[in-house]
């Protein structure tokens, strides 16, 4: 196989979990809860979303959370900016990277923000104006890269049209996004191969979602395209705001899965696992969970030996 010697793991529970979940978290439990994944090891927490209040309620004090979290030096602290007012509300709050979206799905995107893809472009070419004479990074997110509950699977060529767009634009990283958990390993190896062969030195990075339970392979599928780095959310807590009525769960890849295959493969990240499932399991517990990942229903190597007399075989 052809894999990273590292990745990096960016997480999403802040944003893409909070978002979804059907209460509003007190802003307090929102800051203990952005603490203490600072302290996990992960790279990047995307913190917040700067959105119109009413077009996501559950993350309206997006401006509080970011004044009031502690930032450590080795974690980038994003926003998702859906465009310009959105990217000045994140200059003001001093992040370090913003999350531009751009939805390629034309029925997802009305749904979602009222507009047509050449004005969601235009967003983006206003948010990297904005950012430029800032030290704020940008990222354009690309929702439904592979599939829209609305129009089915999305064309190759419209996504990797918009990529050519967006780094057109100057943005510094793509991430593809599989919003609604439904892309598979031939899809994301396709794409992946088409758009670097486009675009070979991109930093490109994969948004994760795992309705067809098809995620982390997903991620070893990218991997082998010399993808790098991933989005995923603690617990799996995760999903879109406008989904039609009675579909599942769409939840993220849980970050402890993710993070576990990785260490299994060999793949460096910087995460303190032991503690990354700590804070899975208070999450869980605070948020009415149960156990919704593989690692805390006990699918990691060192829990099946702790629950038997088995020992590991001795090191040659």
């Amino acid at each position: 196989m052809e894999l990273p010697e590292s990745a990096t793991v960016v997480e999403m529970l802040p944003r893409d979990g909070f978002q979804r979940y059907p209460h509003f978290i007190p802003t307090d439990e929102k800051v203990e809860m952005i603490n203490a994944l600072s302290e996990t090891g992960v790279d990047e927490i995307e913190c917040t979303s700067f959105t119109h209040p009413k077009a996501v309620p559950s993350l309206r004090d997006a401006d509080e959370v970011a004044a009031r979290i502690e930032r450590h030096d080795d974690v980038c602290y994003r926003a998702l900016v859906p465009n310009a007012v959105g990217m000045e509300r994140a200059i003001e709050a001093d992040v370090d990277k913003v999350n531009a979206l751009v939805v390629i799905s034309d029925a997802y995107r009305q749904k979602n923000q009222g507009m047509s893809l050449e004005e969601n472009l235009k967003e983006v070419e206003a948010i990297v104006e904005l950012a430029d004479g800032t030290d704020i990074e940008v990222e354009a997110g690309l929702g439904t890269s592979f599939f829209c509950p609305y129009e089915g699977e999305i064309p190759q060529e419209r996504t990797l049209s918009v990529v050519d767009r967006v780094l057109e634009a100057g943005v510094d990283e793509v991430t593809l996004a599989t919003t609604m958990g439904m892309a598979d390993p031939r899809q994301v190896t396709a794409m992946l191969t088409a758009l670097f062969d486009h675009h070979p030195d991109a930093d490109v990075g994969l948004h994760l979602h795992d309705t067809n339970g098809m995620s982390l392979a997903n991620t070893l599928a990218a991997m082998q395209c010399g993808v790098d780095r991933f989005d995923a959310s603690v617990c799996g807590l995760g999903g879109g705001t406008i989904l039609p009525g009675g579909l599942g769960d769409v939840g993220n890849t849980p970050t402890e899965d993710l993070a576990n295959m990785l260490r299994d493969m060999g793949i460096e990240t910087n995460i303190d696992f032991d503690r990354l499932t700590e804070v899975a399991e208070t999450v869980a517990e605070q948020l009415g969970l149960g156990t919704p990942s593989r690692t805390l229903m006990g699918g990691t190597r060192e829990q099946v030996l702790a629950t038997t007399d088995a020992q590991p075989a001795p090191k040659k």
